[in-house]
């Protein structure tokens, strides 16, 4: 436990909140367009190294197409991690300004730190992010009980986990020369579409922590929060002395 020692203001991550989904709706563009690619690769006769170009201009074609969407995905993928990052850092830190004197699970730094720690990066990321969403509130509603995430938070990490998996199990495939080059496109079209699923269940984790923040510092701001009562006033000796009743 983390405990929020001072308060801060809230800042807005709603600009960083929209490049997200941005970026995750132009990656999921490329990778569907990707997946196409793949797909007409198993249907037309690859690009051999034997082969002219003139020889096979449909495999020469297909192959300049998968790779240059093969970079394009990185560098939006790479941009979708730091714009995500620095979107995570900034609400995890907004909960201070909704909970000041409440206890967090994590610091903004682990909250983000924790996607990049071997074996930790299964199960601490989507506690920090869920906690993100379940502490955005005012500090006074439902103080009993934590209250449950929407169903999309646990599917976007489910969808996450199998596409990293898959991901990874696509990689090595593709440079073990024991598996065919068609059963290695099959592989990768099926961490393709995972991926697509699991941006599509980002888009709405980010979108709900971003609406669920906005909409809680608008009730601060109006006044809808009392904050914890103020402490009692502390009396110099002289107004004690003055309150204490004669015998």
């Amino acid at each position: 436990m983390i405990p929020s020692t001072s308060p801060r203001p809230f800042t807005s991550a709603h600009v960083r909140a929209n490049i997200v989904k941005i970026l995750l709706i132009v990656g999921a563009i490329a990778t569907g367009m990707s997946l196409l690619a793949d797909a007409l690769s198993l249907a037309f006769p690859p690009l051999t190294e034997d082969q002219e170009l003139a020889d096979n201009v449909t495999g020469a074609a297909l192959m300049f197409i998968t790779f240059l969407l093969a970079v394009i995905e990185l560098i939006l993928y790479v941009a979708t991690v730091i714009v995500f990052c620095m979107w995570l850092y900034r609400a995890y830190g907004n909960l201070r300004a909704f909970k000041t004197w409440q206890r967090l699970d994590h610091s903004p730094g682990m909250a983000v730190g924790s996607f990049f720690i071997p074996f930790v990066n299964l199960i601490l990321p989507y506690r920090a992010v869920k906690e993100v969403w379940q502490k955005s509130r005012l500090p006074d509603e439902s103080l009993l009980s934590e209250p449950g995430p929407p169903a999309s938070f646990p599917l976007w990490w489910m969808f996450w986990l199998l596409a990293s998996f898959s991901g990874n199990i696509s990689m090595r495939a593709s440079f073990n020369e024991n598996v065919s080059e068609r059963t290695a496109t099959m592989i990768s079209i099926v961490a393709g579409g995972l991926s697509i699923v699991a941006a599509f269940f980002a888009y709405l984790v980010v979108d709900a922590i971003d609406k669920r923040q906005e909409e809680t510092s608008k009730q601060i701001n109006l006044g809808n929060f009392s904050g914890p009562p103020p402490p009692p006033p502390m009396l110099d000796l002289g107004e004690r002395q003055n309150h204490v009743s004669p015998l």
